[in-house]
């Protein structure tokens, strides 16, 4: 995080003098906010000087409408540009900005540097010298990047000290001399070792540096060498020709900047990875490796550990208990049921101690909650002061015992609240828990993943930078190797747009999941647990948040003009509220597009200690509006009143909200909500409609959903807060706080804006798929945060270590995948050229080549086609297990079982293993359970399961299926574990999600070829149709493609649309205007294949194309055929149909379903004749034929068995 505030400090000291001559309605504000502004207009005067002040926000926003528009033409404007968004990010709103211009005017001409004309179009005068002190002070800032944002931590000193445990204050003893010798923390300003010029990686030195890990871990003994030179040999690098529409074999990698490698699922990326960063490590460079979960951080850092190089990984602390769980739970799943016997190494790594726990004393009760750990949080008890000197130094001693007098028991004080500044632990530096962030400092490989990289926050013993670990590796990395650079963009886009379903159709949703549990939960255990005040508050948060859910849908469902008004975009109380008095009000000119939160510092996490200042409200034009405004403010932070009373209005709100709750008389409810919203309305200019009962009734209405909404909103927000405190007593890890996410602080300068505007809301979605016999239907409530348009961080990593005003560049990247080029996809597509392709050898090639891609449809006793997708919740774990059993019984006349059938079709009997693909675990489950019961699987099935599940509940009798006396259950296998299922030599089956096993996952046998033979899909890949991140994928791929002036689109060109605009506030205007029509199209969608138009067809099949590719993949390692078959009647209704034993059709269809679709869109790249200027990138043909070839070929040659 960059420094905000540091550079006007010795502006606003000069301001604090002059600051009395400002009027009394201004007085609230701050000098910072006349340094923001006049530096906003410092910037426009430097780079668009004839532009109207009034558009000077659309520069802090993350998108180039400087450049498109032709002003910013120079580097220093680049770089004026960049230091503007990290210091004025707060002003990059519209309604934000002209408020802030409006109260800067208004101030006294003494205290400004500038007059800004109220004429819309007029630019800004500047009323002082050029060489005045201040606008050298603004020239500065906008000169390079802020400094790094500092904030020491003290160590806390010998002596008793307090924190919070289980929310309440605790002390602890620290005794002198326990400080630990502190450790060199990493000094960012210093840099990375190398220079930053382009590296030059040879095929030679790669092939030096793999002899040395063999020879290395030969010499070690390590179990399961890497084979490093075998593999090598194995591929090939393919830099991109001069004239960019091929690649051409080269024994050289020249990596410069931003590199975006793509290579066919199991060409040796991660090999390459290794391989790069080893030999980096040998030349002194620092290698930031990122990959997909925790479990492969840990596997790769024990590999490099075993080569004696310096690695280490990048651990967040927040979910740590999780990973120990999983690693506990994966070792126990290999038959240590002992927990003694679970030394694994990356228990140390993972470590959980707690060493002031064992300071606490005999009186400390139970153990320290992990979460409570005061690693930064000790608050020294000050010593009270003697009120007479000592006069010696021998100890006191006590009174004489005085028989019938009261000796006052001595107490210790412990405040109800922590007082004074936070300490850091003193034995940090020595601490098991910590020891992997020490590592980090000398560590010459870091190993992250996506989520640990992003949202950890490095520690502050480590030194006094507020950074988190992506910032802190993009300054000391040399290379930073994204793998599976498709998957983290996704990643990435749902870090900066969390979102969670609260109430949908059907018994799957986040909100009825978690009251379910906690009734069960609470029978259990008698209630006893309310005896808890923190569970007390939690479970009637969730109960009131439950009821509002009831009410609110009870609205949605009965009124539609309701509905409308609260609009299918998004709906907050704030927003409703604003739209109430926007209505009673009535402004004269339209305001634009509404922001969707009242203050971005919502939507971002902080660090602990640092509170984000609100923002400026402007001044005041209209006293009763704002009087009424602070009255709903103040509703909406207490809606059912427990900080009140008020003594005004908002006690009167308050009581609505407790009847709107609890009624059982609705209409005398809206006798009483009326008789409040009379006395408001009667001073505001809608008072003379207030005769108008119709819109009296429509506005009482309106009031009783923001009234329900409000305390809905506000019980959700303590629900998420006091989880932590609860989750271990209610067993709560198994439902998930999906609320709690929220993207850092840290990013709102970096990462754009969402291109519709960050939104902090609700969204309802109706369903009118299924209506009841009146006609009514249901709907999906969804809860969302969008923060930014997350996979743009992915593209500028580079640029976001670089400091192009200090003459600083930034780290090399590399972003890595088989599907990160996906032509259309929404999803996976990145939009980095692609710079070279890893290619796998001729002989791999030409072995991959050879895989065969057939369906299999089986057919029910009435000949109907069988398959899972698009099959009605409720029965589709019927249909699961019906599948399964007449996949696995034998034939007519007792032949073989189609899946038999598939078995004996794979040549190599060291790869005659099956994996069956479905759509969840709990359908897993049910489908393994399905086989294992007929004698011909029985001990033969294995069924994935996730690290962090309880196998009790998953596959005990109250799981989906329940289980007979002595008929034994399905192994599982942990996902964790998934490499390992091809040393089980009794296994044949694999029962398996389609996304648990779509990447990240080798699973080869002794001769380190792909262990299965064929994959069977029994389902499609198909997302939930109601899935927000949809939508969040679909926009965000919707803004990078239209900011890139990609031809095609059905709204132009992002250059156009900014030069076409008057002014910079016009263009502001007219981007989040068709933003916002896309934004809310793809909210009003169904994601549903035969509703979408051509172009979104297209971008659904890549993605389904992407997700399928990745599956096969981990059938082609090892550079051997695979064979795919496709089960499920869904992938081709109209050929499954034709292939019924009953069907009199003589031929199937060559147009159907997603199989040709997926042919038909990789067509146009493998047509000879196909002009390569008509594709967004002439390379595309090239790209696609290096990583889609086989899939293509098999695809065209695809065959159908016929029963």
């Amino acid at each position: 995080m960059r420094d905000r505030d540091s550079w006007y400090k010795k502006v606003t000291a000069q301001l604090t003098q002059v600051w009395g001559d400002v009027p009394a309605d201004l007085s609230g504000t701050r000098p910072a906010l006349v340094c923001q502004v006049e530096l906003a207009l410092r910037l426009l005067e430097h780079i668009a000087p004839g532009e109207s002040p009034r558009g000077a926000y659309v520069l802090f926003g993350g998108y180039p409408f400087a450049r498109s528009r032709g002003l910013a033409v120079t580097e220093k404007h680049e770089v004026m540009l960049t230091a503007g968004r990290h210091l004025l990010w707060t002003l990059r709103r519209r309604r934000t900005w002209h408020q802030a211009l409006d109260t800067y005017r208004a101030l006294p001409p003494r205290v400004r540097v500038y007059d800004v004309p109220p004429e819309v179009g007029a630019p800004a005068v500047r009323t002082e010298p050029e060489d005045t002190e201040r606008f050298t002070v603004y020239d500065m800032a906008l000169a390079a990047l802020p400094p790094l944002a500092r904030k020491e931590l003290p160590l806390a000193p010998p002596g008793r000290a307090t924190f919070l445990a289980w929310r309440r204050p605790t002390s602890v003893t620290l005794p002198a001399g326990l400080a630990a010798d502190a450790v060199p923390g990493h000094r960012p300003e210093l840099g990375r070792p190398g220079d930053g010029t382009p590296l030059i990686v040879k095929r030679a030195e790669l092939v030096d540096t793999a002899r040395w890990m063999d020879e290395t871990e030969h010499a070690m003994g390590v179990a399961g060498p890497g084979y490093w030179e075998d593999r090598l040999t194995e591929l090939r690098l393919a830099p991109r020709s001069s004239d960019g529409l091929s690649f051409v074999d080269s024994d050289t990698l020249r990596i410069e900047g931003l590199l975006h490698l793509a290579g066919m699922v199991g060409a040796g990326k991660s090999t390459l990875m290794t391989l790069v960063a080893v030999w980096g490590a040998r030349q002194g460079l620092r290698t930031t490796v990122v990959v997909g979960d925790v479990a492969e951080q840990l596997r790769l850092t024990g590999l490099l550990r075993d080569l004696g190089l310096a690695a280490a990984p990048v651990l967040g602390l927040t979910t740590r208990q999780t990973h120990v769980q999983r690693l506990h739970r994966r070792l126990a799943a290999r038959g240590l049921d002992n927990i003694l016997d679970h030394d694994a190494p990356g228990f140390d790594d993972l470590s959980t101690v707690c060493v002031i726990n064992a300071l606490r004393g005999t009186e400390a009760a139970e153990p320290l909650r992990y979460a409570d750990a005061p690693c930064g949080s000790l608050y020294p008890e000050k010593k009270p002061q003697d009120p007479l000197p000592a006069t010696d130094s021998s100890p006191a001693l006590p009174d004489p015992y005085q028989p019938g007098k009261a000796t006052p028991r001595r107490t210790e004080t412990q405040p109800s609240e922590l007082k004074g500044a936070p300490h850091g632990c003193p034995v940090w530096h020595a601490c098991p828990r910590h020891h992997t962030a020490r590592e980090l400092v000398d560590a010459l490989i870091w190993v992250a993943n996506p989520a640990s990289l992003v949202q950890s926050a490095v520690p502050r013993h480590l030194g006094g930078e507020r950074l988190r670990h992506l910032e802190l590796a993009l300054l000391r990395s040399d290379i930073v190797f994204v793998d599976e650079a498709d998957s983290v963009q996704m990643k990435l886009d749902e870090i900066f747009a969390p979102s969670a379903s609260l109430v949908s159709p059907g018994i799957d949703s986040w909100l009825d999941q978690v009251q379910t549990h906690r009734i069960e939960e609470l029978s259990k255990q008698g209630r006893l647990p309310l005896t808890d005040q923190e569970i007390e508050r939690w479970s009637a948060s969730l109960t009131v948040a439950h009821s509002a859910t009831d009410r609110l849908y009870k609205l949605l469902i009965s009124d539609a003009d309701l509905r409308e008004w609260a609009d299918i975009e998004y709906f907050s109380p704030w927003t409703l509220q604003e739209k109430l008095l926007g209505e009673w009000f009535a402004p004269a000119t339209p305001t634009g597009a509404p922001d969707g939160v009242p203050d971005e510092a919502e939507l971002y996490e902080a660090y602990e200690d640092d509170a984000p200042e609100p923002e400026s409200a402007g001044p005041v034009t209209d006293a009763l509006r704002k009087e009424l405004t602070d009255i709903f403010d103040a509703f909406r932070d207490d809606p059912l009143g427990g900080d009140g009373p008020y003594a005004n209005e908002t006690d009167d709100l308050v009581r609505l909200s407790h009847d709107v709750l609890t009624t059982l008389a609705t209409p005398a409810t809206r006798e009483r909500v009326v008789a409040v919203l009379l006395p408001m309305l009667a001073r505001t200019p809608a008072a003379a409609r207030v005769e108008d009962d119709q819109w009296l009734d429509l506005t009482a209405r309106r009031l009783e959903f923001m009234l329900l909404l409000s305390a809905l909103n506000q019980r959700l927000d303590r629900l998420v807060f006091l989880w932590p405190q609860v989750e271990a007593a209610l067993h709560l890890d198994s439902t998930g706080n999906e609320l709690s996410r929220r993207p850092p602080l840290d990013y709102a300068p970096l990462v754009p804006e969402a291109p519709m505007g960050n939104v902090l809301g609700f969204q309802y979605l109706p369903d009118e798929r299924e209506r009841d016999d009146d006609g009514r239907h249901s709907g999906t409530l969804r809860f969302f945060r969008c923060a930014g348009v997350g996979r743009a961080l992915l593209l500028s990593l580079s640029e976001v270590g670089s400091d192009p005003g200090a003459g600083r560049k930034g780290p090399h990247v590399v972003l890595m995948s088989g599907t990160s080029w996906a032509g259309t996809s929404t999803r996976a597509h990145v939009l980095a050229p692609v710079g070279a392709v890893l290619k796998p050898s001729e002989r791999s090639l030409r072995a991959v080549g050879e895989s065969v891609f057939t369906t299999h449809f089986l057919y029910d006793d009435n000949g109907r086609p069988m398959g899972l997708s698009a099959v009605d919740p409720r029965t589709r774990p019927a249909a699961a297990r019906e599948l399964a059993q007449k996949l696995g019984s034998p034939g007519r006349g007792g032949g073989p079982s189609p899946l038999e059938q598939e078995l004996a079709k794979v040549t190599d009997d060291r790869r005659r293993r099956a994996i069956l693909l479905v759509g969840s675990y709990k359908e897993a489950n049910t489908v393994a359970m399905a086989l294992h019961d007929l004698d011909r699987w029985r001990d033969r099935v294995r069924v994935l399961a996730a690290d962090d599940a309880d196998l009790e509940q998953a596959m005990g009798p109250s799981g989906p299926t329940p289980r007979a006396a002595g008929q034994g259950a399905v192994t599982v296998l942990r996902r964790g574990d998934l490499a390992s299922f091809a040393e089980d030599r009794s296994a044949e089956i694999l029962v398996a999600p389609l996304m648990a096993v779509e990447r990240g996952h080798n699973i080869l046998n002794a001769q380190r070829n792909a262990a299965f033979g064929t994959a069977l899909f029994l389902a499609r890949p198909h997302p939930r149709p109601d899935d927000l991140s949809l939508a969040v994928f679909a926009i965000n791929d919707w803004a990078s493609r239209f900011v890139r002036n990609e031809p095609g689109l059905e709204q132009g060109t992002f250059g156009k649309l900014a030069v076409d605009a008057e002014d910079l506030d016009a263009a502001g205007l007219a981007f989040r205007h068709v933003a916002r029509a896309e934004w809310r199209r793809l909210l009003a969608r169904r994601y549903i294949y035969s509703r979408l138009s051509d172009r979104e067809k297209q971008s659904f099949t890549w993605d389904q194309l992407v997700t399928i590719w990745q599956v096969i993949g981990r059938l082609v390692r090892g550079g051997v055929p695979a064979r795919v078959v496709f089960v499920d009647a869904r992938f081709a209704p109209q050929t499954a149909r034709a292939l019924s034993p009953q069907s009199l059709a003589t031929q199937v269809p060559s147009q159907d379903g997603l199989l040709t679709g997926l042919r038909d869109v990789l067509a146009p790249y493998f047509n000879p004749s196909a002009d390569p200027s008509a594709f967004p990138d002439p390379g595309d043909p090239a790209v696609a034929q290096l990583l889609y070839a086989p899939l293509y070929t098999a695809l065209r040659d695809l065959t159908h068995h016929v029963s």
